[in-house]
C-alpha cells in the first residue's frame, strides 16, 4: 500500500478546522433553543441531532472502507452489529456520568434515562462499545482488532461533531473569560458560583478542534496501512484523547470527582499508559518479525 500524501491531510484539516471555527463564531452569539421541535409530547432536540448525524457519518465511512479495503465481513451483518455496539456505548457513556453522580440520580431516577439533557461520558461509550464489539465479534468469528482500528477515525469525527450538541444545550463551557470568543451562558445554564458571570470559554470548541485534529491523524494513519496492525489505532486513539481530555479538564468546573480527583483525569492516565504499552508492543513485534 503506497503512502498516502501528508501535505493533503494536513490542508484539509486547516480547511475543516477554519470552517469550524467560524461556524462557531456565526452561531455564538444566536439566541438558539435546544429544540428544534416538537412533535406532541415528543422533543427533536440539536443535542440527538448531532449524535445521529455522527453516528450516519460514521456508517456512511465505515461502508467505504470495507469496499476500498475489501474486508471479509458481511456489511449488512457489520451493521446489524453495529447497532447494538452504538446501544452499549450509549450506555456505557450514561453510567459513567450517572455512577459518580448517584446522590443526584438516586433521588431523580426519572432523570436517569434523560440523556437529552446532556451526561453522556465518552469513556464510559468507548468501554462500552469496545466490550460490546469484542463479544459479537467473537460470537461472529470476525477480527475485532481490524474492525476496531477501522472505527476509531470515525468516532474522534463523532465527538468533534457531538461537541456542537454541548453548544446548543450551553453546557461544558469552562471558567469565565472575556476574550472575543467567549460565548454568553444564559443565567438558568450557568453553574453554582458563577451566577454574576456572563461569557464563559467555550471548553467544547476547545475539545471540538482537538477531537478533529485526532480525527485527521487516525484517518491518516488508517490510509497508511495502520488499520492492519493488531489494535494500533485504538491505541493512538486512547494516547491522543487521552491526552486531549486531561488538558481539557483543567478548563471543566462541571467534572466528576472521585474523593476529589477528577475522573477524566484518572481514566485519562490509564488510557494514555495502555496506549503507549500497547503501541510499543505493537511496534516491537513487527520489528522483529
Amino acid at each position: 500500500m503506497s503512502k498516502p500524501a501528508a501535505g493533503k491531510y494536513f490542508i484539509l484539516w486547516l480547511i475543516t478546522t477554519a470552517l469550524y471555527i467560524l461556524l462557531y463564531l456565526i452561531l455564538k452569539d444566536m439566541d438558539i433553543s435546544p429544540v428544534i421541535l416538537h412533535i406532541g409530547p415528543l422533543q427533536v432536540r440539536w443535542y440527538g441531532l448531532m449524535y445521529v448525524i455522527a453516528i450516519f457519518l460514521g456508517l456512511y465511512f465505515l461502508n467505504r472502507d470495507f469496499r476500498k479495503f475489501k474486508i471479509d465481513v458481511d456489511w449488512n451483518q457489520f451493521e446489524n452489529a453495529a447497532f447494538w455496539v452504538i446501544i452499549f456505548a450509549l450506555l456505557g457513556a450514561r453510567l459513567y456520568h450517572v455512577i459518580p453522580n448517584w446522590d443526584y440520580y438516586g433521588k431523580h431516577p426519572s432523570e436517569i434515562l434523560a440523556v437529552w439533557h446532556g451526561g453522556l461520558g465518552i469513556y464510559g461509550g468507548v468501554i462500552g462499545g469496545l466490550l460490546a464489539g469484542y463479544i459479537i465479534a467473537r460470537i461472529k468469528g470476525w477480527d475485532f482488532w481490524l474492525l476496531a482500528n477501522l472505527v476509531m477515525p470515525y468516532l474522534a469525527l463523532g465527538q468533534a461533531i457531538g461537541r456542537w450538541g454541548n453548544f446548543f444545550n450551553k453546557e461544558l463551557y469552562g471558567p469565565p473569560s472575556d476574550l472575543p470568543w467567549a460565548i454568553y451562558i444564559p443565567p438558568s445554564s450557568r453553574l453554582p458560583g458563577y451566577r454574576d458571570y456572563e461569557t464563559f470559554h467555550p471548553t467544547f470548541l476547545y475539545e471540538g478542534l482537538l477531537d478533529l485534529a485526532n480525527f485527521f491523524i487516525l484517518y491518516y494513519l488508517k490510509e497508511a496501512g495502520w488499520f492492519r496492525k493488531r489494535g494500533a489505532l485504538v491505541a493512538v486513539y486512547l494516547i491522543n484523547y487521552g491526552i486531549i481530555r486531561f488538558f481539557i479538564e483543567f478548563f471543566r468546573p462541571d467534572s466528576d470527582s472521585v474523593m476529589g480527583i477528577k475522573l477524566a483525569h484518572i481514566v485519562s492516565v490509564l488510557a494514555i499508559l495502555f496506549g503507549v504499552v500497547w503501541l510499543v508492543r505493537i511496534l516491537r513485534r513487527e520489528a522483529e518479525s
